[in-house]
């Protein structure tokens, strides 16, 4: 296949190849890994995926439709009116709306939960002093349990990846309110009014603020500020910076490669 096949066929959304340099050939090979699974008797074989980059894919969709009914729904209709009232066939596009924001929310925050997780090496260890003051080693598995994604991103990935904090980021605070509406989509509430128990659907004013295309677009900043810093890591998603592939150095890669006729 020619370069130009082969770049039509690539799909951004793919985990980055790897690149062999043979040093007995004094060639360099491109290989893509293959995921196989068993569906009903059938052997499934496909090149997979990185899930950040599906999330986020997944999130910038729904961002798109969203906004196509913003612009048509709420943004046009609430201009220089004091009060508007939305029914009839106008009622299904507005939760067609509330659907996709709430869908796009959802997603680009699972993205950077997943990014957060794979920047961190298995072998990882942190020395944290807990509150009696003992000092405590967090491995990989437990940083991942009991750290909150903004304190993953905030303070282990810097620490990991030799950056800057993203807090010192101007979009920050943009996305701790992405972090905050996401919480409360996923843990919606119950309030007591007038001694009747009823749904807290507060956030729903939020989603209806144009700010909310803002938010989302902090959490794709976010992400890009970290692939921007290390460029050639091999877990994380293309499109959010340059990609830099680092060859493998192998002596003779037949002795590492089942030859294939």
């Amino acid at each position: 296949m020619s370069k130009k096949a082969a770049d039509d066929h690539t799909d951004p959304r793919m985990a980055r190849p790897v690149i062999i340099h043979d040093k007995k050939t004094k060639r360099y090979l491109t290989l893509q890994k293959l995921d196989t699974f068993l569906i009903d008797g059938c052997e499934v074989n496909f090149p997979p995926p990185n899930n950040v980059s599906l999330f986020a894919s997944i999130a910038k969709k729904e961002m798109l439709k969203a906004r196509k009914i913003y612009n048509s729904l709420i943004s046009k209709k609430t201009k220089n009116k004091r009060e508007i009232y939305i029914t009839d066939k106008n009622i299904t596009k507005l939760y067609d709306y509330l659907e996709h924001i709430q869908s796009s929310i959802i997603a680009i925050y699972t993205a950077i939960e997943s990014f957060s997780n794979i920047a961190i090496p298995n072998d990882y260890t942190m020395r944290k002093k807990n509150q009696k003051g003992i000092e405590e080693i967090w491995d990989k598995s437990a940083i991942e349990r009991w750290y909150t994604t903004s304190d993953k991103i905030s303070e282990v990935l810097p620490s990991i990846l030799k950056t800057d904090s993203p807090k010192e980021m101007k979009g920050w605070n943009i996305f701790k309110e992405l972090e905050n509406i996401r919480n409360e989509i996923i843990h919606q509430k119950t309030i007591t009014k007038k001694r009747q128990d009823e749904i807290d659907s507060s956030f729903m004013s939020k989603l209806l603020q144009e700010r909310i295309f803002e938010n989302i677009d902090a959490g794709f900043t976010l992400i890009s500020f970290f692939c921007k810093h290390d460029i050639s890591h091999s877990f994380f998603p293309l499109g959010f910076s340059e990609a830099k592939l680092e060859p493998i150095e192998m002596d003779d890669m037949r002795e590492d490669f089942e030859q294939i006729v």
